[in-house]
């Protein structure tokens, strides 16, 4: 009995091998007749086209699962039933960290876009150096090879330089240098480490960054005093006591590598240093979705920037300072957005002109904590509560031409984020 039931099983087996091994027989691979190598703005749908077979047959030809993941410079098979040519050119990515280059941490809030301007470096490169299959698809923390550019001067600190003196004069050998993350202290009548008196003190921060064409607005504020320079050249010069008082400097720039050095002293009372900067002249680039390509159409305006007004409670009163925002793209963490406003409890207004074509767009805005959004003073998106760092969104119907966008913002604790963007969705 045994014997028998062993005996249907094998005669089960050895047809069911026949069958599979028919099925394969049927449906032979076509061979490579060519190779195409994949150009900006193609994708399969239109290489297809190109060679006269549909989407599926490409896929299957190169074991490609997602037909939107091809990349510039990608080398795909063109499958047909003539003998196979060679590949003309294979294209092996190249090994990152090979040749001139550097690594890249990518930041929250960047986008590849932003990545290339800032080092004057072509996306598809980028893309193309790192193997990239999808350029939307780049997330905080990712390392990228920036191809063909040396790294920014002064890398070893990868922020700002901080050269700490023991007097209040930057006289001698610092008595202290380290990488500070920003220029946003408040020491009080306390010391910046144990290495510097707290009686009299002094820094110089130094640090260069890649700037686009533009006219930017310094914003700086020090106790007892400071200076500002941009590219050695003395844009703000307070070397007295101001008391922690904020003063501004527009600064027109071409494009390319500048350096900024910011000094301090504090000989008496207390100490505390800030620094930010805002772009003034109009925005090339539309408020980002992080790890995204900008949304075309949202720059539009008379300046395509925001003003920023920020307030030291979360009731939107008590105004501390405004400034020129030029997109709503923040990530404070833990710190202060700017004098005159401590970690937690605090809010902020933007407001701007904006351009639009006729449709249904989408406002969406990634905040912690509450976030309200109006458009020509329709509340559009109302979520004035707390979030750790959600996504909320709002629908709005828009005619074309102007239309005044105003988001307000508040904090509660803990960390500090708001990102604004709209989509036209029909």
């Amino acid at each position: 009995m045994v014997t028998r039931r062993f005996a249907l099983i094998l005669v089960t087996v050895a047809l069911l091998v026949s069958a599979m091994a028919g099925t394969a027989s049927a449906a032979p691979l076509q061979s490579c007749v060519s190779y195409h190598i994949v150009q900006s703005g193609e994708n399969l749908f239109r290489i297809g086209l190109k060679y006269g077979m549909t989407t599926d047959v490409l896929m299957q030809a190169n074991g490609i699962f997602n037909p939107n993941l091809v990349y510039v410079g990608q080398s795909l098979c063109i499958p047909g039933n003539a003998a196979p040519n060679p590949n003309p050119q294979p294209q092996p990515h190249p090994q990152p960290g090979t040749g001139a280059g550097f690594y890249y941490t990518v930041k929250w809030g960047d986008t590849l876009g932003s990545i290339a301007g800032k080092f004057g470096v072509s996306i598809f490169r980028i893309i193309y150096a790192n193997g990239l299959t999808n350029a939307n698809f780049i997330y905080a923390g990712t390392v990228l090879w920036i191809p063909g550019v040396s790294p920014t001067p002064g890398a070893s600190y990868p922020q700002w330089k901080g050269e700490y003196f023991n007097n209040a004069t930057l006289d001698g050998q610092p008595s202290l240098v380290r990488n500070d993350s920003q220029i946003n202290f408040n020491w009080g009548a306390g010391w910046p480490t144990s290495k510097v008196s707290a009686e009299a003190y002094s820094v110089r921060w130094t640090r260069t960054l890649y700037w686009g064409t533009a006219t930017f607005q310094f914003t700086a504020a020090a106790d007892n005093g400071f200076r500002l320079y941009v590219d050695n050249v003395l844009q703000i010069d307070k070397w007295i006591q101001t008391g922690g008082a904020a003063f501004t400097a527009d600064v027109p720039l071409g494009a390319g590598y500048h350096t900024i050095r910011m000094e301090m002293f504090k000989s008496s009372g207390n100490g505390s240093a800030y620094l930010s900067w805002a772009r003034v002249t109009p925005n090339p680039s539309a408020t980002p979705i992080p790890g995204a390509t900008a949304t075309p159409g949202s720059t539009g305006g008379p300046s395509g920037v925001w003003t920023g007004s920020y307030f030291a409670n979360q009731d939107l009163g008590g105004l501390a300072f405004t400034r020129i925002d030029p997109s709503i793209n923040f990530n404070w963490g833990t710190s202060s957005p700017g004098p005159g406003i401590g970690k937690n409890l605090w809010s902020a207004r933007w407001i701007s002109t904006q351009q639009f074509d006729t449709g249904l767009y989408q406002f969406s805005a990634i905040v912690d904590d509450g976030v309200r959004i109006y458009v020509d003073d329709q509340l559009v998106v109302n979520e004035w509560s707390n979030h750790a760092g959600t996504k909320v969104i709002g629908t709005i119907n828009l005619t074309a031409g102007v239309h005044t966008v105003k988001v307000e913002y508040y904090q509660f604790g803990h960390e500090a984020l708001i990102t604004v963007w709209w989509d036209k969705i029909k």
